[in-house]
């Protein structure tokens, strides 16, 4: 692999990486490869820029995935502006407040989810993070043979494994919230074939051909389990960031934050989340083939 031309270093806490010195409009699809692969060994990743068009932060996402449409924007569909002006998710339920993993009530989950920051606030406002692959890694041998091979049933609502203080989630336009979708509660990461749990709360309301009671307590303990601080971390948004994480091995949640009253306190984010494999590791045999 040609030489990266950026420096990266650990994010503070348990998990994460900061990528700097990073020209994305002129990465090449070496750097790109090399971009993706350190979100995948690390789950979570920010990217200083100096400052993003609309377009240029499109054509960086097109390169990691297919990006899913977010709103009625006719020039950026793909991108979804998330705000504090008039807005307090304190005390009104917002839809990302809950833990989850993006797009589990689909059959398509998400692959990576960014969000660049144009104004953030001075404090408040994180988004929170759970490292589901090293949940799984930890959990014990018994556990792990009693779970592999498990079906879990995701629908959009609250999750019967749902955390303390979880806000209740918005569908999408028209969404029948009976609809029901089923992932594998153990499942390989798509491109580096890594063991991860899934989506284990958020969207998840019962597992196949398990009672629910005996269904909802097992992903309340795996809950529990992953849950706890070696598998957390939460990250504070600064201006022209992209923050950056991997939905098959993390969940996330993002922390309420009161209605913006002036410039020191207030937010906007431009969200993207892409979906597929990787357009960069189209060249490779298939699954697992960024690593050979």
């Amino acid at each position: 692999m040609a030489r990266t031309r950026f420096h990266s270093a650990p994010l503070p806490g348990p998990f994460g990486v900061e990528v700097s010195r990073v020209d994305l409009p002129r990465l090449s699809d070496d750097d790109v490869r090399a971009l993706l692969l350190m979100l995948y060994a690390n789950r979570i990743m920010v990217v200083r820029t100096g400052g993003l068009s609309k377009s240029d932060y499109v054509a960086f996402a097109r390169r990691i995935g297919e990006p899913i449409t977010l709103s009625d924007d006719v020039d950026h569909p793909e991108i979804a502006e998330m705000t504090n002006i008039g807005v307090d998710s304190r005390t009104q339920g917002r839809g990302a407040a809950h833990w989850h993993s993006d797009q589990s009530f689909r059959k398509a989950g998400a692959s990576v989810t960014m969000l660049y920051s144009v104004r953030s606030p001075m404090e408040g406002g994180e988004t929170r993070f759970c490292d589901l692959a090293a949940a799984w890694e930890a959990l014990p041998s018994d556990m792990k043979a009693r779970i592999d091979g498990l079906q879990v049933e995701h629908r959009h609502g609250v999750s019967v494994a749902a955390r303390p203080g979880d806000h209740v989630p918005i569908p999408p336009p028209n969404w029948d919230q009976r609809h029901t979708v089923v992932h594998p509660l153990v499942r390989q990461h798509p491109v580096t074939g890594q063991t991860s749990l899934y989506a284990i709360t958020g969207t998840s309301q019962g597992i196949k051909d398990m009672p629910q009671d005996e269904a909802t307590a097992l992903l309340n303990e795996l809950c529990e389990h992953a849950f706890r601080e070696p598998f957390l971390n939460q990250h504070a948004h600064s201006v022209h960031d992209i923050l950056m994480w991997d939905n098959p091995t993390t969940m996330h949640s993002a922390s309420p934050i009161g209605a913006a009253t002036c410039d020191a306190d207030t937010r906007v984010i431009r969200r993207i989340s892409l979906k597929g494999y990787p357009p960069v590791f189209h060249g490779g045999s298939g699954p697992h083939s960024a690593l050979r």
